[in-house]
């Protein structure tokens, strides 16, 4: 019997783990450093071993201890390269949904000798975004066309039934990642030249976008679109943009939280401080001066500008005593995001993502292909965000089992061996992509 060793019993897992107990006839052994939680996500499963572990601490241990044959890693980020590692060194395989940078890239060589494959970016996004463009900009190719422009978005948020809040969004991953979000660099390829917004910048470049059926929504540029040039076969676009999609007011409310320093992560002397006096202090408030007041000088807003009263019903204006005596504005806001940014029992998320290819061939015609996904939670069930993060990597472990992966070193799953049978299962279980043809923009 294969044996696969899942790091991690967090939101994603659940999934994942349900999906590698139907589909394979695996031994698992789940491990989280809460045990409750991996017993929670084992479901009483014969099949599956459960115990507490701190990933902290390394794993090579427990990959002697357990002897897998692929490693599921679903922790965060900041653990993909040391658990890599650890696979290299005992020569097992593994499987991330995180993405590949330098220090993880510097392991391919190492990977490649020790016969391992270490398969990254098995997610949503990145993951399931890499698969169906690497589809298609491969079936454009193969047609004769010349991919002019790539753009590229994705948003995970609350359905529209589940919006009801004014930020227009709900957590589905940690606070900690949203706000570390908001403070990004962003790269875009813009007619053959790189345009870059400096972190916090690209809020001030939104546009709105309509996703058809759903209706309107805003659009920023997010991280860095540059490696997916490579990535994605398409040297000879001019235009190549990927993105993150929001409901309409979100790009503006967070451009001035940057502005106030409310992402900052110096820390404060807090002791003593209601929400409202720290909030005032932070905007500089004068003696005379509410903090109202003082936040429409710094912000140059209006006193009936949706901005304050965001900020008020998030919490920051209130005269309850702040829960710490020292920390940074980050923390406090990511508090306060946790205590009001929560979906609630029996509502469901929205994962939206879509691709626009401006397309010429050879022939003088010019088009537009679009792919779009749209995929709600399970009423009661799972997450969008967590089938759509825990699918992937548990039908990769499957298609590995299988023999279906002959390769070894860093990859991600931009290759026909991944791609294909992935979207194609993916679709089975309901996460599909419409597509269409349009007239060029």
């Amino acid at each position: 019997m294969k044996r696969i060793l899942v790091l991690g019993a967090g939101r994603v897992a659940h999934p994942c783990v349900d999906y590698l107990l139907q589909h394979t006839d695996a031994a698992l052994t789940l491990v989280d450093q809460d045990k409750h939680n991996a017993d929670a996500v084992a479901g009483g499963s014969s099949r599956v071993t459960t115990s507490a572990f701190d990933a902290t601490q390394g794993t090579k241990e427990l990959l002697a201890s357990t002897k897998p044959d692929l490693v599921i890693n679903l922790l965060p980020a900041a653990f993909m390269v040391p658990v890599a590692r650890d696979c290299v060194a005992t020569r097992t395989n593994m499987i991330n949904v995180s993405y590949i940078k330098e220090d993880m890239r510097a392991l391919d060589a190492p990977a490649r000798d020790a016969g391992v494959l270490l398969l990254c970016e098995l997610g949503l996004d990145p993951g399931i975004d890499h698969m169906s463009a690497a589809k298609t900009i491969r079936e454009i190719h193969d047609r004769g066309g010349k991919l002019e422009s790539f753009w590229s978005c994705c948003g995970a948020l609350p359905s529209q039934e589940a919006n009801t809040n004014p930020f227009g969004y709900k957590l589905s991953w940690s606070p900690s990642g949203l706000i570390g979000a908001s403070k990004r660099e962003a790269r875009i390829l813009k007619n053959g030249e790189v345009v870059v917004y400096p972190p916090g910048e690209t809020f001030r470049h939104t546009s709105f976008i309509e996703i058809k059926g759903l209706g309107w929504f805003e659009q920023y540029a997010n991280a860095d679109s540059l490696p997916y040039i490579r990535l994605y076969d398409m040297p000879e676009a001019k235009n190549v943009y990927r993105g993150t999609i929001r409901y309409i007011g979100w790009s503006e409310t967070i451009r001035k939280m940057l502005d106030l320093g409310l992402f900052e992560e110096e820390e404060l002397d807090l002791t003593g401080l209601t929400y409202r006096e720290f909030t005032a202090r932070l905007a500089g408030a004068t003696s005379c001066e509410s903090a109202e007041a003082a936040l429409c000088r710094v912000l140059k807003l209006e006193p009936y500008s949706s901005i304050l009263h965001k900020l008020a019903w998030l919490g920051l204006l209130d005269d309850t005593p702040l829960p710490f005596a020292r920390g940074s504005a980050r923390s406090v806001v990511a508090d306060l995001y946790l205590k009001k940014l929560v979906f609630e029992p029996g509502e469901q998320d929205l994962v939206v993502m879509e691709h626009r290819y401006e397309v010429s061939f050879t022939d003088g015609r010019r088009k537009r292909f679009v792919s779009t996904l749209v995929n709600l939670g399970i009423k009661g069930g799972d997450t969008s965000i967590a089938r759509t993060t825990g699918l992937p990597p548990a039908i990769g472990a499957r298609l590995f089992l299988e023999g279906k992966l002959p390769f070894t070193g860093v990859h991600a799953p931009v290759l026909p061996e991944v791609y294909k049978p992935s979207l194609a299962e993916l679709e089975r279980l309901g996460i599909v992509f419409q597509e269409r043809e349009e007239l060029p923009a």
